[in-house]
């Protein structure tokens, strides 16, 4: 802790702010269970968002529904949180 200190009189308060927070450790995230279909397409709908979740699963919510990449392109999935 005494490091800490040290390291806020050198870069302000707003600073040490920033880095006990990312000094803070990972949070621990939810486990999720995806279910593939046999829905595939070749491109994603517009304004789909990038989620990559714990373990670096990634995953693109497309409004309501999701997509994982697969093969060159993208299978429907269903998520589930718990």
């Amino acid at each position: 802790m005494a490091r800490l200190k040290w390291l806020g009189a050198i870069i302000g308060a707003a600073g040490m702010a920033s880095l006990m927070f990312a000094s803070a450790g990972p949070v621990e995230a939810a486990k999720i269970v995806i279910q593939r279909t046999t829905i595939y397409v070749s491109t994603l709908p517009k304004g789909c968002v990038k989620t990559v979740y714990s373990g670096g699963v990634v995953v693109w919510k497309c409004g309501t529904v999701y997509y994982q990449p697969y093969k060159g392109r993208y299978v429907r999935v269903y998520i589930k949180t718990g």
